[in-house]
């Protein structure tokens, strides 16, 4: 349905803000000298707020009482309808104004990889918090078309739209069947074992062989998953080792867990996205206030 509002139209014929509060103040005050004193301007620069608006309008808003200027029948019958109207744009305004910076009524929609949402658990956002799974690419894609608020990623980009900020640095667990009975640490063993592998987002996996001088393409991939609790459960069953992410628990008794430490392997950074119009809304405030406070 096309808008009924035919903006060019109103921007010629709707008198101007300025002239319509103009004549509020003077209606209020009965007097130009204190109209023009509450609007902090000079009493000619009032009446010709009020000859403005008297000619916008088409039709007498005052008459004089001796040298005293009154308002018309009309004109009265204008300000009371005018009262109303301001009102509700002033609610209107008040209502926004509330909604874009009281957090408790507002959702906060951040995407990215599941297993890198962890650290968002204990966030203490007073709104909503929907967690979007997808890929980091798509997050940061969905973060630019404005479906989302934040993005979660490993990837580091060069943009002028958004700001990255640290989220946290993860390290990673290499986790193998305990029915095989085999060292986690002997990765030699491994090497030639079936793995099981999380999706296309082998971020994890691919920093593991990096560091071993192995590649990919040389592994005996026995699964490829799209999450880490179907990674867990297949390597829980003896379908091959896995590496996952430090703060990934597999809570069970049936893997064994190697730490890696960052002596052993570098950790992988995770960053933060948001748009750079929003780095001054209170709840990126809060978000780098929270981001502090995990520092500390």
């Amino acid at each position: 349905m096309k808008d009924a509002l035919d903006i060019g139209e109103l921007s010629r014929t709707l008198p101007s803000v300025e002239s319509l509060l103009a004549l509020l103040a003077f209606e209020r005050e009965g007097d130009m000298v204190r109209a023009a004193r509450s609007l902090g301007l000079t009493q000619p620069a009032l009446s010709f707020q009020l000859k403005r608006l008297e000619e916008s309008v088409g039709f007498a808003l005052f008459s004089f009482t001796g040298k005293r200027k009154v308002l018309t029948k009309v004109g009265q019958a204008y300000v009371e309808e005018l009262k109303s109207s301001v009102l509700g744009l002033h609610l209107l305004h008040q209502k926004f104004s509330k909604a874009a910076t009281d957090l408790d009524h507002q959702k906060l929609r951040i995407a990215g990889r599941r297993e890198l949402f962890i650290p968002f658990l204990p966030f203490p956002f007073p709104g909503q918090v929907e967690l979007i799974q997808t890929s980091s690419a798509e997050a940061l894609r969905s973060l630019r078309e404005h479906r989302v608020d934040l993005a979660v990623s490993a990837q580091i980009i060069d943009s002028g739209d958004l700001v990255a900020k640290l989220f946290f640095e993860s390290g990673f667990k290499l986790i193998t069947p305990r029915k095989w009975k085999t060292d986690p640490s002997d990765a030699e063993a491994l090497h030639h074992r079936p793995v099981v592998v999380y999706g296309n987002h082998h971020a994890y996996l691919d920093e593991y062989l990096s560091w071993k001088g192995w590649k990919f393409g040389d592994l005996n991939v026995a699964r490829i998953v799209e999450d880490w609790f179907s990674v867990v459960e297949l390597v829980r069953y003896g379908f091959g080792w896995a590496i996952i992410p430090e703060g990934w628990e597999p809570h069970t008794q049936d893997v064994l867990v190697q730490d890696l430490g960052v002596q052993s392997i570098p950790k992988q950074k995770i960053f933060l996205f948001h748009r750079r119009e929003d780095r001054k809304s209170p709840w990126v405030e809060s978000l780098d206030r929270w981001l502090s406070s995990r520092k500390s």
